[in-house]
């Protein structure tokens, strides 16, 4: 419990303490880690031939009952949070136009890059014996089954992924650790999170950046966004070198670089990595001058103690406020403190224990090259 008078208040207001927030987000993240392994144990002994099914019962009970239902109801009936709350909990917060249109580029370039990352990741995996298998599309095309591809593999995880992973964990994880500390925390555990060798890799390195933007813009819209369409464009591209469409699409095009002229598809991935670092640069600094802009404003209407030669603004007692419009300096001459809640042993029993299962099921399709 905290000893800040602004912050008690702000627990009483809310209905819980932060070690409580802590403690049962952990207990959240434990019954995830541990519900993925059941899952798909679930739809594997199904009764059901029809893989597309299979794929589409399996997805629904992870994406839709596990990181949104069993969120949702850890929210309302332990963390005492109403409709509302929930959303500003996960960070629905408005959002200038220029983050949700860049953020279309970005998850673009981002599938690019991950395709590198993936690539350099499977050739380890190979020098130590590991040989990965997936299932092939059918023989003939299905618009049908296209979409719902989409809709598996993209939309549901674009919404559902981000919901719990850069929603109530990463506000919570923000609250008890620094920025970049936290960002990194974020990337394991997104790798973790899918617990396959195959994935671990490039999904940690995905969701470290998923966090920054979700940090950064302080909003989840742009990250939903970004790997709605890098889903999207995993799933197309599958499409189009399968049945030979435009073609046969990106993936065509990247195989047949690599054995023609290697030099050039390295040239390819690193402007790509670029232009995507330049889209985040352009993207923070739309962000900063609004900020700035804001500051000005607010300046504006406040007043100025020239004894102390400091900014007199209403409201000032709420630090955080004051620190979300970066005014420290201003008000209080010097740049504030964050106020996290430091974890005991204890409150990190349940995220010790996520982090646990979801290494042994990772390691487990490593040995057997089997993802349960």
């Amino acid at each position: 419990m905290s000893d800040n008078p602004i912050q008690l208040y702000k627990e009483r207001t809310e209905g819980v303490s932060r070690q409580k927030q802590y403690r049962v987000m952990a207990l959240l993240t434990f019954c995830v880690a541990a519900a993925l392994p059941v899952v798909r144990l679930i739809s594997y002994y199904l009764p059901i031939e029809n893989e597309t099914i299979a794929d589409l019962v399996f997805t629904l009970l992870m994406q839709v009952g596990v990181l949104i239902v069993m969120p949702v109801l850890f929210y309302k009936f332990l963390l005492k949070k109403n409709f509302k709350q929930m959303l500003d909990f996960s960070g629905f917060h408005k959002t200038k136009w220029y983050n949700i249109a860049l953020a279309v580029p970005i998850g673009f370039c981002c599938h690019i890059v991950t395709i590198g990352v993936s690539n350099i990741w499977q050739n380890i995996l190979i020098n130590f014996g590991y040989t990965h298998s997936s299932s092939p599309l059918p023989e003939n095309f299905s618009a049908g089954l296209m979409v719902t591809s989409i809709i598996l593999s993209a939309v549901l995880p674009g919404f559902c992924e981000e919901f719990f992973n850069r929603g109530g964990l990463l506000a919570t994880v923000r609250g008890s650790f620094p920025f970049y500390i936290s960002i990194g925390i974020m990337g394991l555990e997104f790798g973790l999170f899918h617990q396959n060798i195959t994935q671990v890799f490039y999904t940690a390195v995905f969701g470290a950046f998923m966090a920054f933007l979700c940090l950064r813009l302080k909003c989840i819209y742009p990250a939903m966004i970004v790997h709605f369409v890098n889903n999207a464009t995993s799933v197309v591209g599958d499409y189009c070198d399968t049945y030979d469409f435009m073609g046969g699409g990106l993936y065509r095009m990247i195989n047949d670089t690599a054995r023609t002229c290697p030099f050039l598809l390295i040239v390819g991935f690193v402007l790509t990595a670029a232009i995507l670092v330049g889209l985040v640069m352009l993207l923070m600094y739309l962000n900063s001058s609004q900020r700035l802009a804001k500051k000005k404003d607010v300046i504006a209407d406040s007043g100025f103690d020239h004894t102390h030669n400091r900014v007199v603004l209403v409201g000032e007692e709420d630090k955080e406020k004051v620190r979300e419009l970066g005014l420290d300096k201003e008000v209080y001459g010097e740049k504030l403190r964050e106020d996290l809640y430091k974890p005991t042993l204890r409150d990190n029993a349940f995220f010790i224990g996520a982090i646990v299962i979801s290494a042994l099921t990772t390691v487990f399709t490593f040995v057997f090259g089997w993802v349960v």
